[in-house]
């Protein structure tokens, strides 16, 4: 075998697809159309000599010498980027990254990504700030931190925003709900017209969650001013706390129901029809990010991949 034909990218998407369990998937995680993935699969199995994947209606699945590749692979992305780590860090970097999150970012991505930032970068800090997507945009523009992660999709003069994972939206209740009639209601729902009547559990105006789920609903032709707004809390956690108690409909990352879903404590309702995605973004200033900053950027991203694929894996398994 020439190993010298073997290409990187090749291998990268091999990895994405292993993971995610589906062409479709692994191209929204990569930004690439389905064909494109395809095609990187294809090479990579004529270079090899070899297949790696068995193709079927409900996804790819792996072949023993996909599996073994793929666990190869691995070790072998892990070890590439710590020596490249190691070779880029020529003088210590010192201080905080300053930086705003809205809630699902805050509380999922960025202790993970700054937990190994820091074993390349032991003498940096971290200083988070959870906030709104408005928010966030908003201690951006009068800079109080240097970069920010949002949910939303709101655009702010001075600010850039760039796309740095998808996530999807899912509508969910309690398992167990007491109200009878309420029960009966939400059991009968077959399409998003059936909402209307129903109580709606949701965040405060400027969360980038509310933001994303009304767009999905207007456009699927609900009429916003019909929804039953008794329900509006200030965070997730309260969110998901009235769902739990089984006071009505709430709409949360599929991020943030895991465990609850997991737990059997709520369940999603499938609603022909309605697919609600959207695109954790970057905000960044509209001039050159400073050294600590950029490189919790720069770092973020190069193993933006990875926690993409991560996603996929614990929400199939949750769910």
């Amino acid at each position: 075998m020439d190993l010298s034909r073997l290409n990187s990218i090749l291998l990268q998407t091999f990895l994405v697809v292993a993971d995610a369990g589906q062409i479709s998937k692994a191209a929204r995680l990569l930004h690439l159309s389905q064909p494109a993935v395809s095609g990187h699969i294809r090479r990579l199995e004529a270079d090899l000599n070899t297949a790696l994947l068995i193709r079927s209606a409900h996804g790819v699945s792996l072949t023993p010498r996909g599996a073994c590749l793929r666990e190869r692979l691995k070790d072998v992305f892990a070890e590439l980027e710590q020596i490249l780590r190691e070779l880029d860090q020529t003088r210590e970097i010192t201080g905080s990254v300053r930086l705003a999150a809205s809630t699902t970012l805050a509380r999922h991505f960025v202790p993970k990504i700054f937990v190994r930032f820091r074993h390349y970068y032991p003498a940096a800090g971290i200083q988070l700030i959870v906030r709104n997507t408005e928010e966030v945009l908003g201690d951006l523009r009068e800079h109080r931190v240097g970069l920010g992660l949002v949910e939303g999709h709101q655009r702010c003069p001075g600010i850039r925003l760039e796309q740095f994972m998808p996530d999807e939206i899912v509508p969910v209740c309690a398992t167990r709900i007491p109200d009878s009639k309420l029960r009966r209601a939400i059991e009968s729902v077959r399409s998003v017209a059936d909402l209307e009547p129903l109580p709606l559990i949701w965040r405060e105006p400027g969360a980038g969650t509310r933001a994303v789920v009304e767009s999905a609903l207007k456009n699927s032709g609900v009429n916003l001013k019909k929804l039953d707004q008794a329900f509006e809390l200030g965070s997730t956690e309260g969110v998901k706390s009235l769902v739990v108690a089984g006071l009505g409909i709430g709409f949360l990352s599929c991020w943030d129901i895991q465990n609850e879903v997991s737990t059997g404590l709520v369940r999603e309702i499938n609603i022909p029809g309605l697919r609600i995605q959207r695109m954790f973004s970057w905000a960044l200033p509209s001039g050159e990010l400073g050294r600590l900053p950029g490189e919790f950027y720069r770092f973020a991203n190069s193993i933006r991949s990875e926690l993409s694929a991560v996603s996929v894996h614990r929400w199939k398994t949750a769910a």
